[in-house]
């Protein structure tokens, strides 16, 4: 038995980003996004040093839709060999109507690296798609396959070992997409303290699902995160 004080959780979260293509630094005939905001108002998240310019979130247009496992076990080789530490998750971007399964690439200490991470992934079977025609950047609904580290702090409120300042709590239902927008709009209008980028999704926990919301505020503390929790509760129908 683990003496580990944290919880591995495998999941889902569903958010929203603003996306453009990135044209340079990439491998020719490739489609990458990148969400240059990911937390709209938050600047404590990009960078404790602004002119230290970084890759945040980049997503890697696939040409087919790959397996948990396939997307796994390939990240798994290139970290043996890749010559810094990064972190990756399978998705599917929705913009403009339109899907496309996605690598979404986390902690790259520069855009230089880009081009070196999909050779990595071509070399280990992966294969992009090229770039479409037409306008492609905006608003996007984005839903990532992903490990959770956790650290339980009261009864089914959560804080991320891995991801600085955000939080989960567990919600007795399934929420869709469009009533949690709605949802969150209530409870910020009836929130004057932090403010807060939210998202929702799922652990896979003990067989079943157990659906969550994940809150970020870079001064996020248990009491914060528990008072949002209940502005969420009491509107939950």
């Amino acid at each position: 038995m683990s003496s580990s004080p944290y919880i591995e959780r495998y999941g889902n979260l569903l958010k929203q980003e603003t996306l453009q293509i990135l044209d340079d630094q990439v491998l020719p005939n490739t489609f990458v996004l990148e969400a240059p905001e990911p937390f709209p108002g938050f600047s404590e998240y990009y960078s404790e040093h602004p002119d230290d310019v970084r890759p945040l979130y980049i997503y890697f247009v696939v040409k087919q839709l790959y397996t948990l496992e396939e997307v796994t076990r390939a990240t798994q080789n290139i970290r043996k060999y890749f010559q810094s530490d990064f972190n990756a998750a399978a998705g599917v971007v929705n913009i403009y109507n339109k899907e496309f399964n996605v690598i979404r690439v986390r902690h790259l200490q520069g855009f230089d690296q880009i081009p070196e991470l999909q050779s990595c992934y071509i070399d280990e079977g992966i294969e992009f798609r090229k770039k479409p025609g037409g306008k492609m950047g905006g608003p996007a609904v984005i839903r990532i396959k992903k490990f959770f580290i956790l650290e339980e702090k009261h009864p089914g409120v959560y804080f991320d070992v891995t991801e600085k300042d955000h939080g989960y709590f567990s919600i007795p239902k399934q929420l869709t997409w469009k009533y949690f927008e709605d949802l969150t709009r209530k409870v910020k209008f009836n929130w004057d303290q932090l403010a807060f980028d939210a998202a929702v999704g799922h652990f896979h926990v003990n067989y079943g699902i157990q659906d969550m919301i994940r809150i970020y505020n870079p001064k996020l503390d248990l009491e914060s995160l528990m008072e949002v929790r209940k502005l969420y509760f009491d509107r939950i129908k």
